[in-house]
């Protein structure tokens, strides 16, 4: 019996899985970074909001 072939099989799948991993990953990282952005923008408009209320308009 010639078993080569899953040898190779077997490193594509290692292969395919690590990259769907990887990509799974950045995917994480890219959203996670979009919400903390939008996150830090809400936050200061809060606060130039909070500002204003209380000194005047800012120049």
């Amino acid at each position: 019996m010639d078993l080569d072939y899953l040898t190779g099989a077997g490193f594509a799948a290692l292969l395919i899985g690590s990259l769907i991993y990887l990509a799974i990953l950045a995917l994480s990282i890219w959203i996670g970074y979009l919400v903390i952005k939008a996150a830090v923008r809400n936050g200061l408009r809060e606060h130039t909001l909070w500002l204003e209320q209380r000194r005047g308009p800012i120049r």
